[in-house]
């Protein structure tokens, strides 16, 4: 067995009795919290010995399975796995002696799971002594006679083989207040996760398990991308941890989850290896609770914030539409262009622009007789068919005055059509008012229209409630056409009566 080999081995056995130990203290931690709640002080002592215990435990498998150790002569795994069973052999008795009394004496105690959990302690201090038993079977620490078998649950070695492969060094394109939220725990010890949703549930977080990697996938595609964090062990069957961390920050839908590696694989390869993949953390088992704490609440936080900040990006997004639709209808699209681009005194020449002026004859006194929501209901119905239609030919609407309708044609295209445009769109006025005055009874309506083709000049004026406006004798000229014409006519100059020639 090769020198690499050999660290792998050593890890694993690590890991697999971290994983028990992991499990005393933390239920022990949490049946002295639930008894210091419900003031069960006379039991407290005692839990306190089983926690103790946990951790003379943790501190030998520390000691003893530390790398340094395969490098004292003549050393094995074998003989690391025997110094560490004599180590531990009293905490160990403690643990399954004690529990097994307090068993006995509060079995009738009225605190939730308060058996089951001490049971699990039991069973965690036996599978201590099982992973040992399988440990020492190994002959040597030359690999003679080494049988590739599970150190856990008759899981193939293979497992372990993957994960060496997995933690060769990447090639460099392999590259306040507790915040609660959905968090998915991944691990294939149940006590492992059965502890952390109990934990993370009483803390206010959602809580959702799987004790393989492929279970944890089925569980991310039936969560809709909802999970806050994920809490992910290395070493697993089906998929390791790796495995599922690759896979997750490859995804387009999940690779801004957060996640936190839990595990006893506490070499730095292992722990390299997850950072490079994408982990937001690394944590090894049996970990401080106050510790894991504040990194799942810290890892939610910034979630929760990243997402705030999407939604804010996407309202943003929807604004900004908003303002650039809403200037848009009040200018021209040049124009509004170079507003955004913060250009100062925007003003241009134009020739050969086509001017429509429009005025309804006698609103005026009509108006001084009805309610203003009639009034403005009027109005507002037959403007907003004149928009229509000056958008449908192509032509810029400049303003309404009173009962007066500005536009232009030719502005920013061709004005031969600009002009032809502009008649069409004239006629329709007189179409659409005739219409309109069918369907009101307190209104006569009778609309004149007045054209001229010429030169203009166009700008912006003023600083609060800007505007866009031209200026010029071709302007003047059609409000004086305009004013001149007979209801119901449209009158057009000599300029716009040669640019259409013949097609009117």
């Amino acid at each position: 067995m090769n020198d690499r080999t050999e660290s792998a081995y050593l890890a694993k056995a690590r890991h697999n009795l971290k994983n028990p130990v992991n499990a005393i203290l933390g239920y022990s931690e949490m049946l002295i919290e639930d008894c210091e709640d419900e003031d069960f002080t006379d039991l407290i002592t005692d839990l306190r010995k089983l926690h103790n215990a946990g951790n003379e435990i943790l501190n030998a498998i520390d000691d003893n399975f530390a790398e340094k150790n395969l490098a004292v002569v003549g050393k094995s795994i074998t003989d690391i796995a025997r110094d560490t069973e004599i180590a531990i052999r009293t905490p160990l008795n403690t643990i399954i002696g004690y529990s097994e009394l307090i068993i006995e004496d509060n079995y009738n105690i009225e605190l939730d799971n308060f058996n089951s959990d001490i049971e699990k302690i039991i069973e965690s201090g036996k599978r201590i002594e099982e992973e040992l038993k399988l440990i020492i079977q190994f002959k040597d620490h030359l690999g003679k006679g080494i049988k590739l078998k599970s150190f856990n649950d008759g899981e193939n070695f293979s497992m372990v083989e993957d994960v060496i492969d997995s933690i060769k060094p990447l090639e460099s394109g392999d590259k306040e207040l507790i915040k609660t939220g959905v968090i998915l725990a991944v691990d294939d010890n149940v006590n492992n996760t059965d502890l952390l949703k109990k934990r993370l549930t009483r803390l206010g977080n959602n809580v959702m398990t799987a004790n393989n990697g492929k279970e944890a996938i089925k569980e991310l595609s039936k969560s809709n991308s909802n999970i806050d964090l994920i809490l992910l062990d290395i070493v697993m069957p089906e998929m390791n941890g790796f495995e599922v961390l690759k896979y997750i920050k490859n995804s387009d839908e999940y690779k801004n989850i957060p996640v936190i590696m839990i595990s006893s694989m506490d070499d730095k390869d292992s722990i390299y290896r997850c950072i490079e993949l994408g982990a937001d953390d690394y944590v090894t088992k049996p970990f401080d609770k106050e510790i894991l704490n504040a990194r799942i609440s810290s890892s939610i936080e910034r979630k929760q914030l990243r997402d705030k900040e999407k939604i804010l990006m996407v309202e943003l997004e929807k604004e900004k539409d908003r303002s650039e639709n809403l200037l848009l209808n009040i200018l021209p699209e040049e124009i509004a262009t170079k507003l955004k681009n913060n250009e100062q005194d925007i003003a241009k020449r134009h020739e050969n622009v086509t001017i429509i002026f429009t005025d309804l004859v006698n609103f005026t006194p009509q108006a001084k007789k009805l309610s203003a929501v009639k009034v403005v209901n009027v109005l507002n119905h037959l403007f907003k068919q004149f928009d229509d239609l000056t958008l449908k030919y192509g032509l810029e609407k400049i303003k309404t005055i009173g009962d007066s309708y500005f536009a232009a044609g030719g502005l920013t295209n061709d004005s031969k059509i600009a002009a032809y445009n502009s008649i069409e769109l004239a006629k329709k006025m007189i179409q659409i008012t005739e219409n309109v005055n069918q369907k009101t009874d307190y209104m006569n309506l009778d609309i004149r229209i007045g054209i001229h083709t010429g030169n203009v000049i166009a700008g912006i004026i003023g600083k609060n409630k800007f505007a866009y406006d031209l200026w010029g004798a071709t302007v003047n000229l059609a409000s004086r056409l305009e004013s001149t014409c007979e209801p119901g006519r449209i009158q057009i100059s000599e300029n716009t009566k040669e640019i259409i020639g013949d097609k009117v």
